[in-house]
């Protein structure tokens, strides 16, 4: 099965779109008016109503076949309809249908001088396809071509250029690289075909056909004019620029060659030889219908001639010129406004089918899929009600255990600073002992040691690594038990401090130069007397006080969870929530409401 282009015109060479564009429209413009006198609009519904229940590879089949009859307007519905059966979930070959039938779609449509609507039937089709498709870029370069955006209908061209090299289309290949030529011969930049040339000419596995060496003899007078050797490339294009006539779809370049020779004589100044070849072309373009290039022939002429001071004769050529400019955009024009009543009745009822199709299978399944929603809702709702409460009571008992720690914990700080006081006092009375007992005595070594016990804080054994040791003293040796005990009282001091750990940015660098230790000291005692780090030591100490602040609703009670814990040193509310439910298991609103009720019980 052929799944490129239009089966009628997917050889023709770009320069002649559109020629080819207005003979068609020319032809068909009527159609629609017989259509429309013969059978009406309201025939398409009958059309859809005919073809719907066709496969996509059969809608395909039959829209071709519709083509190569010329009858567009049959084919067009074929074609919608298969491409508007698209679904992700297709076999990629009949993705592949889809796409290429949106772009014989797209076809017709440019034919009828449509082409904003073509131009969506392309893209469309590019969207479908798993894999580039080289016919759709050739017929958006011939779009942009038409109307002379040179820069777009080149990049178009260079695509399907390189996706045909690379899927091995050597047709396709040989088209797109004639297309590039031709159009960089319009730009007068001959020379910048030469990397493609290149690409074409040691392509792996190309056959080295008529078709070939065909490509090759235009390439190289092209490359030679582009060079400035103007003779070398008339010579060339004489002997071997015609296309062979075994060359199916091919038979139009022979306008190609009398061109660049034209162009090339008038580069040497003989405006007189150019003149004759472009008279030569003139007759057969005209006979042929190639209005695309007839004006191309005109505005040739149009300069030899005021090159040669043939004023009138120049006039002349600028008259025909623009008499052919001026149907070609009539012609447009009115196939646009032709068109357009049927593309509308096209999607019109193409839609409608959609619709029908979707109500009749929606039918039978409603009474069964609002049953089954029925009794899923039901279930769902009985396990919602049941995970609900068991939620409940679950995060109740998380409450009261994290009410309890909060309690533990308040009890440990209050006999941590009653031991400290205590001990601050043993402390004072030792240190005045021994001041009594240095005035009692006369010398100090007459005496005899006092006990080890008294002695401690004085003891090197007893001195903890300051901060600006570089922490030697914990990596030279570990810490003694009461190195150990002191350090943790000051670091639990430090952070008993609602002030200090409210900072937003506190590191254990900041405990560390608070206390007067270094912070690798501290970093280690944390770990291994805690087995945990500063920052979750640090997010205890300021959760368990957001805790208290939440149900303290006489001192907070007016502010929002989010401003209690920015004033806890929290910046973002995201980190603030994760935190507090990591180490609670509630979220704040959650630990909120089960406070309140808790104390309403109470």
């Amino acid at each position: 099965m052929s799944v490129g282009l239009l089966s009628a015109i997917k050889n023709v060479p770009i320069r002649e779109w559109a020629p080819i564009l207005c003979l068609f429209a020319c032809f068909f413009w009527a159609k629609p008016c017989m259509l429309r006198a013969d059978t009406g609009y309201e025939d398409m519904e009958k059309l859809y109503g005919r073809y719907k229940d066709m496969s996509v590879s059969e809608l395909y089949r039959q829209g071709h076949a519709f083509l190569d009859s010329a009858r567009f307007d049959e084919a067009m519905v074929c074609f919608t309809i298969a491409g508007n059966r698209y679904s992700p979930k297709m076999s990629a070959d009949e993705k592949r249908l889809c796409a290429y039938s949106f772009n014989n779609a797209g076809g017709i449509c440019q034919i009828r001088c449509s082409y904003s609507t073509a131009f969506s039937y392309y893209k469309k089709a590019m969207q479908m396809a798993d894999e580039p498709i080289h016919q759709t870029y050739n017929n958006i370069a011939g779009i942009y071509l038409f109307y002379n955006d040179y820069q777009n209908a080149k990049k178009y061209l260079s695509m399907a250029f390189n996706v045909s090299l690379e899927q091995k289309n050597w047709e396709s290949v040989s088209n797109a690289l004639q297309n590039i030529i031709f159009l960089n011969w319009c730009l007068d930049s001959l020379g910048a075909s030469a990397r493609q040339i290149e690409l074409y000419r040691h392509a792996d596995s190309i056959p080295h056909d008529a078709r070939y060496q065909f490509i090759l003899n235009v390439a190289d007078g092209t490359m030679a004019a582009a060079a400035g050797h103007y003779r070398r490339a008339i010579d060339i294009f004489e002997r071997g620029a015609a296309p062979p006539d075994s060359l199916v779809g091919f038979g139009e370049d022979s306008f190609n060659a009398p061109l660049y020779i034209a162009k090339s004589y008038m580069a040497l100044g003989d405006y007189d030889m150019a003149l004759r070849y472009l008279k030569d072309i003139e007759d057969e373009t005209r006979a042929s219908g190639a209005m695309y290039m007839l004006m191309l022939v005109y505005e040739l002429q149009v300069e030899c001639q005021n090159k040669l001071g043939n004023t009138q004769a120049a006039r002349d050529a600028k008259y025909e010129y623009m008499n052919l400019k001026d149907s070609i955009n009539t012609a447009e024009e009115l196939g646009k406004i032709k068109n357009i009543e049927f593309f509308h009745e096209v999607d019109k009822y193409e839609k409608r089918v959609v619709e029908l199709n979707h109500e009749k299978d929606s039918r039978t399944l409603v009474a069964v899929v609002s049953i089954a929603a029925l009794l899923l809702v039901a279930v769902f709702l009985v396990i919602a009600v049941t995970q609900n409460r068991r939620l409940w009571e679950s995060n109740k008992e998380l409450y009261r255990k994290n009410d309890e720690l909060l309690r533990q914990t308040d009890t440990e700080r209050q006999l941590r600073s009653t031991y400290t006081r205590k001990l601050n006092a043993y402390l004072g009375e030792i240190a005045e002992l021994k001041e009594t007992m240095a005035t009692l005595t006369p010398t100090a070594e007459a005496m005899p040691s006092p006990a080890k016990t008294v002695d401690f804080i004085d003891t090197p054994d007893a001195e903890l690594p300051p901060a600006d040791d570089g922490g030697k003293g914990a990596r030279e040796g570990s810490l003694t038990e009461h190195q150990r005990s002191e350090l943790l009282e000051r670091i639990y001091q430090q952070m008993d401090d609602v002030d200090f750990i409210s900072q937003p940015d506190l590191t254990v660098e900041r405990l560390a130069q608070a206390i007067g230790v270094h912070d690798r000291v501290v970093s280690q005692v944390i770990n291994e007397s805690m087995n945990k780090n500063f920052n979750t030591l640090l997010n205890e100490y300021r959760i368990r006080e957001i805790c208290k602040r939440l149900t303290d609703t006489e001192r907070y009670g007016t502010l929002t969870n989010e401003t209690i814990a920015e004033g806890l040193g929290y910046k973002s509310r995201s980190h603030f929530i994760r935190t507090f439910k990591k180490i609670t298991g509630l979220t704040p609103s959650q630990y909120q409401k089960i406070a309140s009720m808790e104390a309403q019980d109470s």
